[in-house]
């Protein structure tokens, strides 16, 4: 084997100059010192490659994020925010990092990337999700660059659009599930013509998804998951110079969903068992697609209603961390405890359509209904650091 066949360790190092030693050859201190200088550069494996850490965000709408910043303003002195609050602001604008980078190439309103700030949620210009209090978290406690990859789209069930691979419907029972759904339009439309008839208001259903048209809905965000992720990995030096010769390494994938799930009615029946079974193939085929076998996965906790709204559904959410093949590397995180009651309390008064004092009120609290946290940017920003807890925890054990 050559010089260049292998690389050279110290003891190699060492040989190679007594050789020049041994053989007389004139050299100082400093062009030994030279010597191995360019050994190092011309063998760079001898360098630790530099790397970034990289967390994939997933879910639906409230993955997306409808939190308003502003909201923090309001709690800065609640203890829950007082500690961090002051490394989110640059003045009077929110800080923009320099060691945490964002790539968002599904989002609704056009695929956006840079520095960590606000603006990373779908309601409003400065909107956040849970990515706002994440990567404060995680850029916080890591020596590493970061890189987060938020991928999500609302109202996103893992019944169909999130089913991953290997938990896919035969052919023959998509079959079924299409012949089944063509019966359920020609009933609905029969009673749509007779309300029509008679001079009543009547709503017109929606057609019947074909064999074909469901073979490629069900499983089809999950597969979008995987290509916006993999190709992100792929051009990330393009977007971010700063991490321009950095390896990525997938530290972690945050999982935040499940409305359209917990809301069909048929799966209340099981306490929805195939939701438990379901999300535990998702992170065993993500796991494969990503080439990241033991890639940590947290489940953050659906709690929109807060802890009165706990039940069957959260349960099932819980009971796939708790599968013994997961342990120590999957965990689920609950989140009901952010829930904004004082928010709450002014939605259910509808002070949000109330008199201009009443609005203002609401405004400086909440800004959507109870299924998005009543878009409460305190409630988005303590789930994410909550998720990034959990995940450093997994990741230092």
């Amino acid at each position: 084997m050559g010089l260049c066949d292998r690389p050279l360790d110290e003891g190699d190092t060492g040989r190679y100059l007594n050789r020049f030693e041994l053989q007389g050859t004139p050299m100082t201190n400093r062009m030994i010192h030279l010597l191995m200088l360019s050994l190092l550069i011309t063998f760079p494996v001898l360098a630790e490659a530099k790397t970034v850490k990289v967390f994939i965000l997933s879910g639906q709408s409230n993955m997306e994020g409808k939190g308003n910043p502003v909201h923090l303003d309001t709690y800065k002195s609640d203890p829950l925010i007082k500690p961090s609050y002051g490394s989110l602001k640059d003045g009077d604008s929110w800080k923009q990092r320099d060691d945490v980078w964002i790539t968002y190439p599904s989002k609704s309103s056009g695929a956006k990337h840079g520095p960590l700030t606000v603006g990373y949620g779908t309601k409003g210009e400065d909107s956040i999700g849970p990515e706002f209090g994440f990567g404060h978290a995680v850029g916080d406690a890591i020596d590493e660059p970061v890189l987060l990859i938020k991928v999500a789209w609302g109202g996103k069930s893992i019944h169909k659009p999130f089913r991953p691979p290997n938990a896919l419907p035969t052919d023959t029972e998509l079959k079924q599930i299409a012949a089944d759904a063509k019966l359920k339009f020609e009933s609905q439309m029969k009673n749509y013509e007779e309300k029509k008839k008679a001079g009543k208001k009547a709503r017109k259903p929606k057609r019947a998804s074909t064999f074909n048209e469901l073979k490629m809905q069900f499983g089809e965000s999950y597969r979008k998951l995987i290509v916006h992720t993999k190709e992100e990995l792929a051009t990330f030096e393009n977007k971010f110079p700063a991490l321009k010769g950095y390896q990525p390494e997938i530290a972690g994938f945050i999982w935040h969903q499940g409305f359209n799930d917990k809301i069909r009615a048929e799966y209340r029946e099981t306490k929805y068992a195939d939701y438990t079974k379901w999300l535990a193939q998702f992170i065993r085929d993500v796991r494969e697609d990503l080439s990241a076998p033991k890639m940590p996965f947290i489940i953050g906790e659906l709690s929109t209603g807060g802890i009165p709204s706990r039940g069957d559904f959260q349960t099932a959410q819980a009971n796939t961390a708790t599968l013994p093949e997961f342990k120590d590397r999957v965990v689920f995180v609950p989140t009901a405890e952010y829930y904004d009651t004082k928010a709450h309390e002014l939605y259910e008064k509808g002070f949000w359509k109330g008199t201009d004092e009443q609005k203002a009120q609401w405004q400086a609290v909440g800004n959507d209904r109870p299924y998005h946290y009543l878009g409460s940017g305190k409630t988005y920003y303590l789930k994410g650091r909550a998720f990034g807890d959990a995940v450093l925890k997994v990741i230092t054990n």
